[in-house]
């Protein structure tokens, strides 16, 4: 298989010696190109200690190395000693943490991993009851170890978050951090503790490991050494996706002694900011490494190429798979009436009909509709109801109906946490809707409302108003709104919940579904940007709304450019149009279509 590499690729495969930055542009094949590095590792050397370290940032792209090192390159899995191929967590938690970690924690016993991807944060530990109290922050009957497995420590060894905002009921922000005297504040310094006095218990979260293992390679550099010598080679894959301390946590290894060490990554698609990755470390690391470029694209069009080109750092990518890179079909960007849902159905009904026209079958593995935000399903749910039986019933600016009565299914199902979250932000949109019907709820107005208000009592409104609505199970649409409106009427609500009359004699079951029953029922593939990151479609629809999530509109960051904090939104972006081979819509709203026009063109 080796024959099949690119000569920019065989320069991964023959990179023996040194330490090397890879950056690589969208199907570049750069998975391909470590699995042939790894499999040519084996078979050219005769490891008996000292073996390859093979890591990603996630299961899912170690997966992805495993297939093609089985059924491309005939490798015999799992790797065997002295070799390791897993995540970089599993790597971290295998060779430092769990045999070391309790140097730093002080147990007197192996550590035990606690919280996501491991196991719930139960031990008898009770709810998170730091409350509010006539606005300000109580701390009296606190239980700060309810919080252990929603926060780590930083590089800086202060706490971060690994929850949204809004579930902590408090700020771990920098102007909230510290009281005037250079010492935390009183609820962060009961985290800070509660946090070390289960540490000392044995007990640790995947982010807490991570942080842990750097201390235990800081303060024992005999155990740096050992481990930089105990592997000849490391292959970090994704590398773009790393965060501080587990890029510091490479560092030190390097400077213990492993010499060969090669970071592969895609610094224009790193989208998990929101877990700490930091893209600047991997381009910090490129410039001070030797460089490797891959900027051949075996995945799309050369017109595709060029589309996106606008949103890379690099400065081209060229297409080269023989069957799609001179492929005729130019991007389309199409505009949409946000005021009005069954304004898509037009654009969905042009890019099938397109789909059909290229020979291209629509089916989940092959076509693709994406989107940035899960509301942006909507329109995919009134373009489905348009070719069922039944007719949309939803009005403009009165979508929140819909989230009301999907919240309420899921509870009745056992899903209490969707829906609420689903319930909640509905809630406020009716309360806001009648004086800006173009009101849209989002995470920043939720956590503005809990500081403004008595957490508790904030709580209590909402569950109120969620106590008044009819089950929505085995009902009709016309009837759970009919119910809905006098329940409401009576308790006090100056609300009235609309669809449209003639379109909402249907049973609710019809036409609320979960988004796994969405994607079993639907012909072609649809999600979000991150569920395809990696993935490849011969035909792919992105759509995107005005706004990118609780930041600036995307037309604002186009002309100005995005803010520090936005640069991600954009990469998002540029994800989602690189997915397809052969065809690529982009749906924005009709206003914006200039704007994304002369920045893609």
């Amino acid at each position: 298989m080796y024959e099949t590499l690119s000569l920019k690729q065989r320069r991964i495969l023959h990179y023996n010696k040194g330490r090397v930055v890879v950056k690589a542009c969208p199907g570049s094949g750069k998975t391909f190109s470590v699995a042939a590095r790894i499999s040519n590792l084996l078979r050219e050397n005769d490891f008996q200690n000292n073996g390859v370290a093979a890591m990603s940032f996630t299961n899912v792209a170690c997966d992805e190395i495993k297939d093609k090192l089985e059924n491309k390159f005939s490798l015999a899995l799992p790797l065997q000693y002295p070799h390791f191929l897993g995540t970089i967590d599993k790597f971290i938690n295998t060779f430092i943490f769990l045999p070391h970690g309790h140097l730093i924690m002080g147990c007197n016993k192996r550590p035990e991993l606690v919280g996501k991807p491991h196991r719930n944060w139960t031990i008898g530990k009770g709810d998170k009851t730091y409350k509010f109290f006539n606005g300000k922050l109580n701390c009296t009957d606190a239980n700060p170890e309810g919080y252990f497995d929603c926060v780590s420590f930083d590089i800086n060894d202060e706490l971060c978050l690994l929850v949204p905002a809004q579930e902590l009921h408090f700020s771990l922000k920098k102007d909230r951090y510290y009281k005037k005297d250079g010492n935390p504040r009183k609820e962060i310094q009961e985290l800070i503790n509660a946090k070390w006095k289960n540490f000392k218990l044995g007990y640790a979260n995947q982010s807490d490991a991570n942080y842990i293992a750097l201390k235990v390679l800081e303060q024992y550099p005999l155990i740096a050494k050992a481990l930089s010598k105990k592997f000849e080679y490391f292959i970090i894959d994704e590398a773009q996706d790393t965060d501080a301390i587990q890029m510091r946590i490479i560092e030190i290894l390097s400077e213990a002694g492993a010499n060969n060490i090669m970071l592969i990554g895609d610094r224009d698609q790193s989208i998990f900011e929101w877990n700490n990755a930091d893209p600047a470390l991997f381009d910090a690391k490129y410039n001070e490494w030797e460089k490797i470029e891959l900027d051949e694209n075996w995945r799309s069009s050369q017109k595709i190429c060029n589309f996106t080109r606008a949103l890379s750092t690099f400065e081209r990518s060229f297409a080269v798979a023989r069957d799609v890179k001179n492929y005729a079909f130019a991007p389309l960007i199409c505009g949409y009436d946000k005021d009005n849902i069954g304004s898509m159905v037009p654009i969905f009904q042009e890019f099938f009909a397109n789909c059909e026209q290229n020979g291209i079958s629509v089916n989940k593995t092959s076509v693709a509709i994406l989107y940035r935000g899960k509301a942006m399903a909507k329109y995919i749910d009134a373009s489905v109801s348009r070719n069922n039986n039944y007719a949309n019933p939803w009005l403009p600016h009165q979508y929140h109906v819909k989230d009301l009565i999907h919240g309420k299914l899921l509870q009745e199902i056992g899903d209490f946490k969707s829906g609420y979250h689903l319930l909640e932000k509905a809630f406020h949109e009716l309360e806001q809707k009648a004086n800006n019907p173009s009101f849209h709820c989002s995470q920043e107005f939720i956590k503005q409302c809990v500081q403004t208000e008595n957490f508790i009592d904030y709580r209590q409104r909402v569950f109120d108003f969620i106590k008044i609505l009819p089950p929505a199970s085995g009902q009709r649409l016309n009837v759970w709104i009919e119910i809905a409106n006098k329940s409401l009427s009576y308790n006090g609500y100056q609300i009235v919940l609309n669809t449209e009359r003639r379109n909402s004699n249907i049973p609710i079951s019809e036409i609320i579904k979960d988004d796994n029953q969405i994607r079993d029922h639907l012909p072609f593939y649809q999600g979000t940007i991150h569920s395809v990151k990696g993935k490849t479609y011969d035909a792919v629809m992105l759509m995107l709304d005005k706004r990118a999530g609780t930041h600036s509109n995307y037309i604002t960051m186009l002309k100005k450019g995005p803010k520090v904090e936005e640069a991600e939104e954009l990469r998002n972006v540029y994800v989602g149009l690189t997915r397809p081979r052969k065809i690529l819509f982009l749906a924005v709203p009709k206003e914006d279509m200039g704007v994304w026009s002369e920045h893609l063109s």
